[in-house]
């Protein structure tokens, strides 16, 4: 039998409160790290909104300028097309010159020029290529009262854009100094967790020295448990010899047994078999006897079902006879009621007449006395 203790399973290890407080630890730890990496993500998403903001107002009035000076340019479609012509601008030529073609028939239906969709084609292309403005500088100055009214607004404009400037400036400052903040936090954070991380290194060793005990204490346990278990099992093989050698003489005293119970079944069985022999015989003569039984009942049967015949055709004579006695009676019982009935009812008749004559006498009585006096 293998003895070897080696790879006795051990017990698992227990976490203990310090082990609970060590992980919930590592889990504000890394709460704060993914916090931190939330606001630097902030910070520089909010300096790419900034620059996407600045970047589209500096194009929307580069637009601006060049719808301003585009009425001008279309008074001049020959200025237009020596300026333009030879640059890489020279495709808005072609769209000038197919709407002055058409611009006789456009003033002639009265239709709005932006109602036209080789305008809208000529707006849409200069303000998508707004460059353009930069080869007309001379357009862009001073010429009359509604061109000093779009100064002013064009001038309101980048006010308002120097304006943005400024608080974009200044929210560039509050995000710098933000991320000085920032970064002084998450070197004090930077320090608390990496006290955090000296004290979860010494519990550990701390957890590693109890385990280590508790896995010597347990091999102890495990060590003496198969001690005892082998004594056990050496006091078991022992009762285990004397129950076979027991069973054993069981066995042998059974053998004995099932043999003499063998021959008393057998001398059983021949004893069956006499008493099987006699009851054939004996049944075979009730059978005999059943059948000459059977032959005399079936013929009183037959005398029997004779006389049922005979009996029912005297019986049908029996039965006319007396329904014939019975109606006579009554009829003769019929006729009597009737006559004690007239007896009855004339007695009566006379009965009520006597009374009524003397009644009728004694008033007559009267009156004749009623008329004498």
């Amino acid at each position: 039998m293998d003895t070897n203790i080696d790879n006795a399973p051990t017990r698992p290890v227990r976490i203990d409160e310090s082990q609970l407080a060590i992980i919930n630890k590592k889990k504000q730890i890394n709460k704060l790290e993914e916090m931190r990496l939330e606001q630097i993500g902030f910070s520089s998403t909010l300096c790419t909104q900034i620059d996407c903001v600045i970047h589209v107002l500096s194009e929307s009035i580069e637009r601006v300028k060049i719808s301003l000076i585009l009425p001008k340019l279309l008074e001049n479609p020959r200025h237009l097309k020596e300026v333009l012509k030879g640059t890489k601008y020279e495709q808005g030529v072609s769209m000038v010159n197919d709407f002055m073609r058409r611009r006789d028939i456009i003033v002639k239906e009265k239709r709005p020029p932006l109602m036209d969709h080789g305008m809208i084609k000529i707006i849409d292309y200069f303000q998508r290529n707004y460059s353009i403005y930069q080869l007309f500088p001379k357009h862009l100055l001073r010429t009359s009262k509604s061109e000093i009214t779009k100064e002013r607004k064009l001038h309101q404009m980048y006010r308002e854009n120097e304006s943005l400037k400024a608080s974009i400036s200044e929210l560039r400052a509050k995000l710098r100094s933000q991320k000085v903040t920032l970064r002084w936090k998450m070197a004090a954070k930077e320090a608390y967790i990496r006290k955090y991380d000296d004290d979860l290194a010494y519990k550990k060793w701390q957890n590693n020295v109890r385990i280590q005990n508790e896995i010597e204490k347990c091999s102890r346990v495990i060590r003496t448990n198969h001690k005892a278990s082998l004594e056990k099992q050496q006091e078991l093989e022992k009762e285990l010899e004397k129950s076979r050698s027991e069973y054993e003489k069981e066995t042998k005293q059974n053998l004995i047994a099932e043999r003499e119970a063998r021959a008393e079944k057998n001398k059983l069985l021949l004893q069956l078999q006499s008493l099987l022999k006699k009851y054939d015989n004996s049944i075979g003569e009730k059978m005999r006897e059943n059948l000459r039984l059977e032959d005399d009942f079936n013929e009183a049967k037959k005398q029997f079902d004779d006389f049922m015949v005979f009996y029912h055709a005297e019986e049908a004579i029996y039965n006319d006879i007396v329904v014939k006695r019975e109606e006579e009676e009554r009829r003769e019982q019929q006729r009597r009621i009737v006559v004690f009935m007239m007896n009855r009812a004339a007695r009566k008749i006379q009965k009520y007449w006597r009374k009524w004559r003397k009644d009728q006498r004694k008033k007559n009585k009267r009156l004749k006395k009623g008329k004498k006096k």
